[in-house]
């Protein structure tokens, strides 16, 4: 029998392992926004790695500023901002982009709606529960009133530079804002906030200080009836003593009669 000849195929160029991308807090670089991340910041892609971006929307062009560098992507802040979106809307917060809760204030709301229902879909081709397929996964309904709807604020209490403020921590962080004012909430709600810290300025009541777990107030929770009008006020302490006590409740009923109730939560140590 006549011998059977084997081809050798050719052999495959072997492929060179990609260097690790050499990138340091602080260089900036061109990108563009593809898509929003699952906490509402901008997702683009730098030399193959991810780089997530806060305050972006899809379609724009940034020079992006890195911020911090991790294995398997970059974060990062915009320096620049070549091409806007046209969803892209001027925040009624000064704080928007700062504190914790603001991530798509700068987004037209027809586009949030739009993201949160997308959110719901993504969720659903990862996870794929069973019949998934054949969810009908509708459009997100529109609050009637997207500001001045909030009924429920619950401010943390500091000592900045001797000065009382109450607020929001900065995102990724216990660095408490000062919020004067909120867009979202009810104004009822602002307004009682800021008499009370004032009060609490005034009688120089010890406010909370994380660092030393020492003071006395910690958070303040206000709560207003949307039909009523009436205000539940909550002190949120780290002592069971409050000193001054009888003398704030006397301010409160006399100057904030929409007031109706008070409360004091003993809540000792390093919770909120």
């Amino acid at each position: 029998m006549p011998s059977k000849r084997y081809r050798q195929s050719p052999s495959r160029p072997t492929r060179r392992p990609i260097p690790p991308i050499e990138v340091a807090i602080g260089d900036r670089f061109p990108l563009t926004i593809k898509k929003l991340g699952i906490n509402g910041q901008g997702i683009g892609y730098f030399k193959h790695k991810v780089c997530f971006v806060p305050q972006t929307i899809p379609g724009e062009i940034i020079v992006a500023e890195v911020t911090a560098v991790h294995e398997k992507y970059l974060e990062a802040k915009i320096h620049r901002l070549k091409k806007a979106s046209p969803d892209r809307v001027s925040p009624k917060d000064d704080y928007a982009g700062l504190a914790g809760g603001f991530e798509l204030e700068h987004l037209a709301y027809q586009r949030q709606l739009a993201f949160k229902r997308q959110v719901v879909l993504d969720s659903l081709a990862k996870f794929k529960p069973f019949g998934y397929q054949h969810y009908q996964v509708r459009p997100t309904i529109a609050a009637p009133h997207p500001y001045g709807y909030r009924n429920k604020a619950q401010f943390q209490i500091r000592r900045i530079d001797g000065k009382i403020v109450a607020g929001l921590y900065r995102a990724n962080s216990h660095e408490v804002i000062d919020m004067v004012t909120c867009a979202v909430q009810m104004p009822a709600t602002m307004l009682v906030m800021r008499q009370l810290v004032q009060w609490i300025q005034e009688l120089q009541i010890p406010v909370y200080d994380e660092e030393s777990n020492s003071g006395i107030i910690k958070t303040i929770a206000i709560r207003e009836s949307r039909s009523t009008g009436e205000i539940q006020v909550t002190f949120i302490t780290n002592s069971r003593k409050l000193p001054h006590k009888r003398l704030l409740l006397d301010k409160i009923q006399t100057e904030l009669p929409a007031v109706r109730s008070v409360i004091q939560n003993f809540n000792p140590g390093d919770t909120p």
